[in-house]
């Protein structure tokens, strides 16, 4: 009786911790200061249990490096935008959510890589009556505003767990797709699977092990680094112009062409 007992017991507790597991496939596209969803499409997924989530996109093993080639110029209202370089990383762009410590860690990709750690922002979020359905689950309508734009979030209390990709999060479940208003930041549902007994790893951030060369920095070392950032593209974007000639659009510098996080 009593290892029926335990075996049950040992039963329930794997069970439980199961149904706390799952992962969430989307697609990300990253368009900072272009006024649309233009920007390239990348494969992103987010990996979650009751204590953490991760999110990572722009990964290398992720993508097809030649269809990635194919699609860095687009016609677009007429003009051409051009995407130069190489735009995933090894390890993707990440972003960790510890809730226990209730703060992220993250990384950008720039010329070289940025890591960053923070706070949780509360993102004051109001909840709406309207619904959708995305893999079967049904979503509920959120907005909120966070560093300087309007998200519309679809949630499912089907996973009554607070987190979201990249870094929304807040909401009394899963967020299954999110955009800013003119869908410079849009991440949109694929497929789900929730519970999952697959061996999934939620976290810690990857990061290279040179940490002089990649220290962690603020949220405001990080925004005077954006600063930093756009004077140098504002050069490098009058350079590229003459070169090219013709009809050809440029990020013209400026904070708001590098982020889809605006600071005051």
């Amino acid at each position: 009786m009593r290892f029926l007992l335990f075996f049950f017991f040992i039963t329930f507790i794997s069970l439980s911790q199961a149904q706390e597991k799952g992962i969430v496939y989307y697609g990300h596209i990253e368009s900072p200061g272009k006024g649309g969803p233009v920007g390239l499409d990348f494969n992103a997924y987010l990996v979650f249990n009751k204590e953490a989530s991760y999110y990572v996109t722009a990964k290398d093993s992720l993508e097809d490096q030649s269809k990635l080639e194919e699609k860095k110029i687009k016609e677009v209202n007429g003009t051409k935008q051009i995407y130069l370089g190489k735009h995933t990383l090894a390890q993707g762009k990440q972003v960790y959510y510890n809730r226990k410590k209730d703060s992220l860690w993250w990384n950008k990709k720039y010329k070289e890589p940025v890591y960053g750690r923070e706070k949780r922002t509360k993102i004051d979020w109001v909840l709406g009556s309207e619904t959708k359905s995305f893999g079967g689950l049904t979503c509920h309508k959120a907005t909120g505003s966070f560093r300087g734009k309007n998200y519309t979030a679809w949630y499912t209390d089907a996973i009554p767990l607070p987190y979201g990709p990249w870094k929304l999060q807040g909401l009394p479940g899963l967020i299954l797709e999110a955009y800013d208003d003119d869908k410079e930041m849009y991440m949109y549902f694929k497929s789900v699977e929730y519970p999952t007994d697959r061996e999934l790893s939620v976290g810690p951030l990857e990061k290279p092990r040179d940490d002089k060369e990649y220290p962690w920095l603020s949220i405001d070392e990080y925004k005077q680094t954006l600063e930093k950032l756009a004077e140098r593209s504002k050069t490098k974007a009058i350079l590229i112009a003459k070169q090219m000639g013709g009809d050809v659009t440029v990020n013209p510098g400026g904070v708001e062409t590098l982020s889809v996080e605006l600071f005051d």
